[in-house]
């Protein structure tokens, strides 16, 4: 869990995602240009688009839930810390 890296960066467009097929409204990310930057262990990460990062921007995906769009990047990092610290 945590910051990944830069070694380890997942860039999305390279890993098969099977939640894809199973998402209930179109995917809103470009996966060529989506990388996961921080890690939740347990099949989550928060992803930025390096062409959509304006004002922290963000998404929050999971290997099996829908992803969710246009979150705060840091606000999530600190979210997710505090719950390792725990």
């Amino acid at each position: 869990m945590g910051l990944v890296p830069i070694q380890s960066i997942t860039f999305f467009d390279d890993d098969e995602w099977g939640i894809i097929e199973e998402l209930e409204e179109p995917i809103k990310i470009d996966l060529k240009t989506i990388f996961g930057f921080f890690k939740s262990g347990m099949g989550g990460y928060i992803a930025i688009d390096y062409n959509n990062c304006n004002k922290n921007n963000a998404t929050l995906w999971f290997s099996n839930n829908q992803p969710r769009y246009n979150i705060d990047f840091w606000d999530v990092v600190d979210e997710w810390i505090v719950i390792g610290f725990e």
